[in-house]
């Protein structure tokens, strides 16, 4: 059930749903003067926020149909639309304007983004609506390279019915209480975490996220930007930790699977635990996908330790070459970030906002999110978002090897950091 959001505090954004397509034409205009921009999306297809862009990619062509254009390509898939991204930014042809959900490409690509800095200083209206831990987490030696508008909260879900059924009357407070847990969903015959390894492994990846941060020194490392050692105790206890889980707490499908499959498991209800962020809540409640009531049984809570994901993230870059095309590509942006698109994606898709949203209405479970982040002891930020790229794409690499026992935790730390440098 929905129930009214009172001033939301957000700061990044989760989500993923803007193809990249389309090299930039060598004619700013389109017909009878009108500018052209360029837009590739991963938001397209079964995506959470599929129907927010087409809808506000709509209303911007619509009011500003005697000006600009927005031309948008639909690519289905985060690694899809991210692989198109390295090889336009090769060929020096990037699109207008980027939004890259969760992942980090200013490092890779700031070079050939335009510095967003004296555009927002010129306008202190637009400048003051962005949240400090927004602009910070968008910014590299002082410039801005993309405009936040989401805000990262995360912890997992967990099916208080099967909780029941095996025996758990609360939440674990730490690890050694999670695995206990675990354990009693086995012995209820109920397979306990969905997991995954393709694509970065994302849900596997939180856990493994939440674990390191667990710590003073984990959360420090979990908020370091481009960590390039991790040959640390953290790791390397976090490694281990998703070994026995990969070994003895998930599906079958989990090795070689991806988000889709880890996500299936839990609305079919054949796992009891998954972590994501509040954007999947709205699936809870379409029973095209889950059964009648199943929203009702699904809770949120912290990790163990009291951990939560609960940071900025990256943006809406601008790539355009042109000051015609610039000045388009400024008004899509500031378009998509405004409040009211960002209230729109918090009630549409359940995305937390970069800015303060007042009297919103959303899912329970997205306020529980909201509440447990801005209470919660330990706030890290997410692997795709700081690490670099050349390491995200080795998890899923290693995960497998290291679920079947070929390498060690030690080993697999020594992978990541091999792939840092």
């Amino acid at each position: 059930m929905k129930k009214k959001v009172v001033a939301v505090v957000c700061v990044l954004s989760m989500s993923m749903s803007l193809a990249a397509g389309c090299g930039n034409k060598e004619e700013g205009a389109g017909g009878n003067g009108v500018v052209e921009i360029s837009f590739p999306t991963f938001m397209c297809g079964t995506a959470s926020q599929t129907e927010w862009v087409k809808e506000r990619v709509e209303a911007f062509n619509e009011e500003y149909k005697d000006q600009y254009k927005v031309v948008m390509e639909e690519i289905p898939g985060d690694q899809n639309y991210i692989d198109k991204m390295k090889v336009l930014y090769s060929a020096d042809d990037l699109p207008d304007v980027i939004v890259t959900g969760g992942y980090n490409l200013i490092d890779s690509m700031q070079d050939k983004l335009v510095d967003l800095t004296p555009y927002v200083e010129e306008d202190p209206e637009w400048a003051g609506f962005m949240s400090d831990v927004g602009k910070n987490v968008n910014t590299r030696d002082g410039k801005l390279y993309a405009i936040p508008y989401i805000r990262q909260t995360i912890g997992y879900f967990y099916n208080t019915e099967l909780f029941e059924e095996a025996g758990i009357e609360q939440v674990p407070e730490t690890w050694d209480e999670f695995f206990e847990d675990c354990d009693k969903l086995l012995a209820a015959g109920i397979t306990p975490v969905s997991m995954d390894t393709a694509e970065s492994g994302w849900v596997t990846s939180l856990m493994l996220g939440a674990m390191i941060g667990d710590s003073d020194t984990g959360e420090e490392f979990m908020n370091t930007n481009q960590p390039d050692d991790y040959n640390n105790d953290e790791v390397v206890k976090a490694a281990g930790m998703i070994q026995e889980m990969f070994q003895k707490y998930t599906t079958a499908d989990a090795v070689g699977g991806a988000y889709a499959e880890a996500a299936n498991n839990f609305f079919n209800e054949k796992t009891a635990i998954i972590a994501n962020g509040p954007w999947m809540v709205s699936k809870f409640y379409d029973t095209s996908v889950v059964s009648e009531d199943f929203g009702d049984r699904v809770a949120v809570a912290t990790f163990p330790g009291n951990v939560m994901y609960n940071s900025g993230q990256i943006g809406w870059s601008i790539a355009s070459k042109t000051e015609e095309k610039i000045e388009a590509s400024l008004a899509f942006v500031k378009f998509m970030t405004s409040e009211e698109s960002q209230k729109l994606d918090l009630e549409m898709c359940s995305v937390i906002p970069d800015c303060v949203i007042t009297d919103a209405d959303v899912y329970s479970q997205v306020q529980d999110t909201i509440n447990l982040a801005d209470s919660a002891s330990r706030s890290i930020n997410d692997f795709q978002s700081l690490w670099h790229a050349t390491v995200v794409d080795e998890i899923s690499v290693q995960y497998p090897l290291l679920a079947d026992g070929s390498i060690t935790p030690e080993e697999f730390a020594q992978a990541l950091t091999d792939a840092a440098q």
